[in-house]
Parts: structure tokens; C-alpha cells; sequence
């Protein structure tokens, strides 16, 4: 094994101009925690990224420094990416009349109800199997209730806002929306004002520090972190309350039924499969 350390390479690399560096990493997850644990391995693969080709002190020092270095260069035209994925974002139906429409496009039909987004870094445009998943537990419960004014609802980790903001369309009373990663929060609130749907609230608490009970609670989250959040979500429930759980993996559901829904004593009302993603509705006692 060299005598020399990748994090060595990769300090040498930035010093000498690169504008990012990435490695594939081997890992293990035996359990829902999503702590995967590293497989330490002795050759490491490690791709590093210059806008222009480096010079040959670049290499010199890399046959210097590095002994046993193995490298590939490989050229790619420069692009617009962010421009490149917004081509694949087009307008869609989300549920029932409700649409999705990015910001920097017009719908190509007149929908009943549009929902504006623009997703920046956050995620959540409605794509993803998991948010279809939510979206429709909360469009099959507004089709039943009559007095949504008087309900509320959590959206925890509400990325772009999409889930909180179709809530509100439906004419939910009270939506509230809580996010961990602040550069989401920001985006959301872009999207809420866009909308202009300011009566959503997207405080800067976290789940663990609110204090009252929702009707509705929505957590469109993977499922190892579902597991760390089940207290606090079965907390904010009010009793007869209805929690949507989507981004359970179909490979992990088993697994997941018993240390999270067996064991909260939940109520399944209905079960979705889409992709290689599990959704649940499911409903605590009632008073």
C-alpha cells in the first residue's frame, strides 16, 4: 500500500486548482438507523475535477509525491447543468386537478389548481415516487372531510414546501412546515410566497421543540430516519390523528412494520407501492 494518504492527494489536487474532488466509498447498513458503516479498503478510487486542463507541474508533482499513483484523464464539454435538468422539469398532474408547474415555464393546459415551484437545492417537485405517494394520501383525505378549516396539518422535512402547499390548496386550515437544512427553508418560503400562500408557517423550530398536535402529520422522509423521528412524530398526532409515512424501501418494509408501525400500535389504513418505495396511511386511536 502506498505510504501516502488520499486525504494528501486530495489537499495536493485543490492546492493545485481543482474545483472538486469525489470517491466511491464501500459501506454496510445491517439496520433502519441510516448510519451506513465504511469498509476500509486499501486502493481508493478518487475523481477530481478542473475546469481547465492542468499544467505539467500538475503531473510532475503527482509522480513526485505520490508513488504507486495510477491516473485517467478524461475530457467533458462544459455545460449549463442546473439549464440541462430544467429540461426534464416539465409541468405535470400531481393529483387529482392538481399541477405542478415550474417556475420559469407556463402550463400547457389551464389546470384547476396549479402549485408554482421552483426546487433550487431542495428536494421536492414532485417527481418522486415517495412525494406522489404523500400527495395522495392528503388529496384521499381532503376528498372526505368537509370542515378542513377547522384540521391541521405538520409537513415535517417539507423540502420545497410542494406537500405543505397542496395542503393549502385543498383548504386545509392550518398547514405548518418544518425543515433541518436552512438553504430548504429558504427555497420553501420562496415557493410559499410564489404561491402566495403566506399563511403557511415554516418556523425555524424543529419537530422535537413544537408543542401542539396536528390532525394531519406528514413525513415524506427515508425510513432509517423515520425510525430516530417516531417518538416525535407520534407526539405531535393528535389521538384519531392520521400520519403518512412515505420513503420506506421495499426492501427494508418488514423490518421497518415491526420497529416502527407493530410497534406504535398505528392503525393501517392504506398501503401504496410505487417504484421500489413503500407508503403507509396510518391512524392512531381515537379518543
Amino acid at each position: 500500500m502506498p505510504n501516502w494518504k488520499e486525504e494528501e492527494l486530495s489537499q495536493y489536487c485543490v492546492n493545485c486548482g481543482a474545483n472538486g474532488l469525489s470517491e466511491s466509498l464501500d459501506y454496510t447498513q445491517p439496520d433502519l438507523t441510516y448510519d451506513p458503516d465504511l469498509i476500509p479498503k486499501q486502493n481508493h478510487d478518487v475523481d477530481v475535477y478542473f475546469e481547465k486542463y492542468p499544467n505539467k507541474d500538475f503531473f510532475a508533482g503527482l509522480n513526485h509525491l505520490f508513488a504507486g499513483l495510477k491516473w485517467e484523464i478524461s475530457e467533458e464539454q462544459n455545460k449549463d447543468w442546473q439549464a440541462e435538468w430544467k429540461k426534464g422539469f416539465v409541468p405535470f398532474q400531481l393529483c387529482g386537478p392538481y399541477w405542478v408547474v415550474p417556475s420559469w415555464m407556463d402550463s400547457p393546459t389551464q389546470p384547476q389548481y396549479s402549485i408554482t415551484i421552483d426546487p433550487g437545492m431542495a428536494f421536492g417537485t414532485g417527481t418522486h415516487a415517495t412525494t406522489q405517494m404523500a400527495a395522495y394520501f392528503i388529496h384521499k383525505l381532503c376528498e372526505k372531510k368537509k370542515q378542513l378549516q377547522e384540521m391541521s396539518l405538520l409537513d415535517v422535512g417539507t423540502g420545497t414546501g410542494i406537500l405543505a402547499m397542496l395542503a393549502k390548496k385543498h383548504g386545509v386550515g392550518r398547514v405548518v412546515g418544518v425543515e433541518i437544512d436552512a438553504e430548504a427553508r429558504r427555497v420553501a418560503r420562496e415557493n410559499i410566497n410564489i404561491n402566495q400562500l403566506s399563511s403557511i408557517q415554516l418556523p425555524e423550530t424543529q419537530i422535537e421543540e413544537l408543542k401542539e398536535k396536528f390532525d394531519i402529520v406528514v413525513a415524506n422522509i427515508i425510513d432509517g430516519v423515520l425510525l430516530q423521528l417516531r417518538e416525535a412524530l407520534l407526539r405531535q398526532m393528535k389521538a384519531g390523528g392520521n400520519l403518512f409515512l412515505t420513503g420506506i424501501l421495499a426492501e427494508r418494509e418488514n423490518d421497518f412494520f415491526e420497529a416502527f408501525i407493530t410497534a406504535s400500535g398505528l392503525q393501517v389504513v392504506r398501503r401504496l407501492e410505487q417504484d421500489e418505495w413503500i407508503g403507509y396511511w396510518l391512524r392512531s386511536a381515537a379518543p
